[in-house]
């Protein structure tokens, strides 16, 4: 009776085996989906800052034009309007501090996936996803090309998993946004030399208009921003679904 067993029978049980295995030493891949929110939300508190941030300057230029004009202007008006300036500047650092630790925070996991999944041929080890963006002349550079790569590699591992999606294409809106970040912050340093230096009352009026173009700047770079952390959160969370159905986990914290 032992003989006249089929041969085929212990090859599908091998062929199993080796199914269930590959299955099991899928890598673990992190749940990026919160930080995402995170990011998106504090991003709208941010453009929601800079209105206020601009409405306080123009505000502030109005005063200083009419004491140019030699207009006499109420010494309680002026305090009140050092007063808001201040604690509008305040509240934008320590907002802008929250998004750019929140927006790191995203932006290391999602390329961090990318090495948990062995994607293969990265141009950047995972922790380089955090330090190219304090490392001189490299951060005017470095951090696009990983986002770009984010971009295209989280799509082809998608694609690699689900053969009917559609690649989407990120080129010009990430252009657009790194064209903007990198002239902000230009546009920046120039602000706070010319706050820190400004004595006459036309200096002063000078800075505050630099200062509202700086934020005029930031709000469609922030737009962006959401745009971009929008999209690829969907086609993340498009990938973790495919990458459970796979066999592979996905790991919330």
């Amino acid at each position: 009776m032992e003989n006249d067993l089929p041969p085929e029978l212990p090859k599908m049980n091998e062929i199993s085996e080796e199914t269930q295995t590959s299955f099991q030493e899928m890598p673990e891949i992190w749940d990026n989906s919160k930080r995402a929110r995170d990011v998106k939300v504090v991003f709208w508190v941010y453009i929601g800052i800079s209105v206020v941030s601009i409405c306080a300057t123009i505000f502030e230029y109005i005063l200083l034009k009419r004491i140019n004009d030699g207009v006499i202007v109420d010494e309680k008006l002026a305090t009140a309007s050092d007063t808001i300036q201040l604690i509008v500047g305040l509240v934008n650092t320590g907002v802008l501090i929250v998004t750019i630790v929140l927006f790191i925070n995203w932006f290391r996991r999602a390329y961090g996936n990318l090495h948990r999944m062995e994607v293969r041929d990265l141009q950047q080890e995972e922790h380089m996803a955090l330090w190219v963006w304090f490392i001189p002349i490299i951060s005017l550079f470095k951090p696009v090309m990983i986002m770009n790569e984010i971009w295209k590699e989280t799509q082809l591992k998608l694609k690699s998993l689900k053969s009917s999606y559609v690649f989407q294409s990120g080129t010009l809106i990430i252009g657009f946004w790194w064209a903007l970040f990198v002239f902000s912050n230009f546009i920046g340093n120039y602000v706070t030399r010319t706050v820190w230096n400004a004595e006459t009352v036309d200096e002063l009026m000078h800075s505050s208009q630099v200062y509202i173009m700086s934020d005029l700047i930031r709000i469609p770079e922030a737009l962006l921003v959401i745009l971009i952390v929008h999209r690829l959160s969907k086609i993340e969370l498009e990938l973790a679904e495919s990458y459970e159905d796979a066999g592979g986990t996905i790991v919330y914290k």
